[in-house]
């Protein structure tokens, strides 16, 4: 009875002494390997990041307003993000992965997705070949001060990443640093540049020159921007009507002849023409300032556009924007604005065969801009637009670190009285007189974060239009429904890894 207690313990300290060899043979065999990858003080840097974004939405007239014909829906949307971060003192990286979905749009009980939504979000190298200068090259995104032409379309579940070669010049820790960017796009499969390319929302070829500047301890910062974007002229299809008439004979029951009769037939033929050898370049300069003081914050930027549009028109438009806000108290901020994008006068039918005077955003991010309706997010990237102007006020007030309310009221109008008209009946004029006046949304937006990396936004939208927006809507006058819109997002941002903190 005593052998079995004392041979389990002989057993056990075996088995005991094994693992502790194995053990140690793991520790002596990758901890090295552990310490060369993933220490953030000896060799580099290493995350793994991820993003989960689901939002409940009630659509009631939001993109476009809505009549009788239309019901207003519930819907949800999700997305989720995968990130990898590798930086050393001379390289940096980043590979990020993108599910974007709408709930239910594929089976839930099956091999088969119908839709795969996952796609290569961002991946991209960077090599610092000094301090002062470094090369990036891949697939990212592009953000540039109030993202008025360049922005993270962070709204959009799918966002916006562009494929592009960065050069960096300066340090921004320093407050001078510039960006040069330049783009090519092709078809897939590669094949030669002058080779047809007519995705419409994408440029054949984009070149940029970003730089900052801060000065008096970084409270004024002064930057400019200069974008030469061009388009392959629009192909051409054309289709071809050719009938031919044969002749039918009509026999009688003996097969003789008694008649004949003339059939038609018709047959169409369709071919296209590209202009792989004509792009029109379109370009925008302008600049930016921001003076930050101790409660007063101002800013104001202009840009101006001119060249080519894409079917060939000249172009000449201006956008520039002005805000002022003060803060008179910690927890309560109060801003006022003004904006204002050039627009096509449509009663100028002759000046406009030649030129176009609508100002386009580009790339930039119109959700955060413009009224959390979005209603004018297509207006205002559209150089054919009748233009905008927005006057808005806003205030913001923080009941705690973690909880604040934001409460926006905007004024919309155009810069012309004219709107112009598609559908032409016969001997009516290609524009229609309005007023100018568009009509006004109020947004209200509540913000909670009640642990790191955790948000919570809810906003409820309503839009008060005038018979100028019904118009621009293309419903009739008097005809439009209550025009509202709210939301519930949540927003959770993990740290899965980080080498800076093993």
């Amino acid at each position: 009875m005593v052998i079995f207690p004392i041979f389990a313990n002989i057993i056990n300290q075996l088995i005991t002494n094994q693992l502790i060899m194995k053990k140690n043979l793991l520790h002596t065999c990758f901890l090295p390997l552990f310490v060369i990858f993933f220490s953030g003080n000896l060799f580099a840097q290493f995350k793994i990041g991820g993003e989960f974004k689901m939002r409940g939405e009630f659509r009631d007239g939001y993109q476009s307003l809505r009549d009788s014909s239309k019901t207003p829906y519930a819907t949800i949307l999700g997305r989720a993000r995968l990130s990898f971060d590798y930086n050393t003192e001379k390289i940096s990286t980043r590979f990020s992965l993108n599910d974007a979905w709408v709930f239910g749009q594929n089976y839930y009980s099956s091999d088969t997705i119908t839709k795969n939504t996952v796609n290569i979000f961002e991946a991209w190298f960077q090599y610092n070949f000094t301090k002062a200068f470094s090369l990036k090259v891949g697939r990212t995104e592009v953000v540039y001060d109030d993202e008025r032409l360049f922005g993270l379309s962070n709204w959009s579940m799918w966002g916006a990443t562009h494929d592009i070669v960065i050069a960096q010049i300066g340090q921004k820790e320093k407050g001078c640093w510039e960006n040069l960017g330049f783009a090519v796009n092709n078809i897939a499969p590669a094949s030669a540049y002058l080779n047809s390319y007519n995705m419409r929302n994408n440029y054949k070829y984009l070149g940029y020159l970003y730089g900052n500047i801060k000065v008096f301890d970084k409270k004024l910062t002064l930057s400019y921007l200069g974008i030469i974007d061009a388009f392959q002229k629009y192909s051409i299809t054309t289709t071809k009507i050719k009938t031919i008439y044969d002749t039918l004979y009509i026999y009688n029951q003996n097969d003789s002849i008694i008649g004949t009769t003339i059939l038609p037939v018709t047959t169409k033929t369709s071919s296209t023409e590209d202009f792989v050898n004509t792009l029109y370049g379109r370009g925008t300069i302008g600049g930016t300032a921001g003076l930050e003081l101790k409660k007063w914050s101002f800013f104001l930027n202009g840009f101006c556009q001119f060249g080519h549009i894409r079917d060939g028109r000249k172009l000449s438009s201006y956008f520039y924007t002005a805000w002022v806000s003060f803060q008179p108290i910690k927890k309560l901020k109060l801003m006022v604005g003004w904006e204002q994008l050039s627009g096509n006068n449509f009663s100028d039918t002759s000046g406009m065969k030649l030129k176009v005077k609508g100002f386009s955003t580009l790339y930039g991010t119109s959700h955060r801009s413009y009224g959390y309706m979005d209603l004018f997010g297509s207006i205002v990237k559209d150089n054919m637009s009748p233009g905008l102007n927005d006057l808005y006020g806003r205030a913001t007030l923080s009941f705690t670190d973690k909880m604040s309310l934001e409460a926006t009221y905007r004024w919309f109008s155009i810069p012309y009285g004219y709107l112009g008209v598609t559908s032409l009946k016969k001997g009516e004029l290609p524009y229609k007189e309005v007023k100018t006046d568009l009509g006004s949304e109020i947004d209200l937006m509540y913000v909670y974060k009640p642990i790191p990396n955790l948000e919570l936004n809810a906003a409820y939208c309503f839009f008060l239009p005038t018979s100028t927006m019904e118009t621009l809507n293309k419903i009739e006058v008097g005809k439009s429904k209550f025009a509202q819109f709210a939301y519930v997002m949540i927003t959770y941002k993990p740290n899965f890894f980080n080498s800076e903190k093993h």
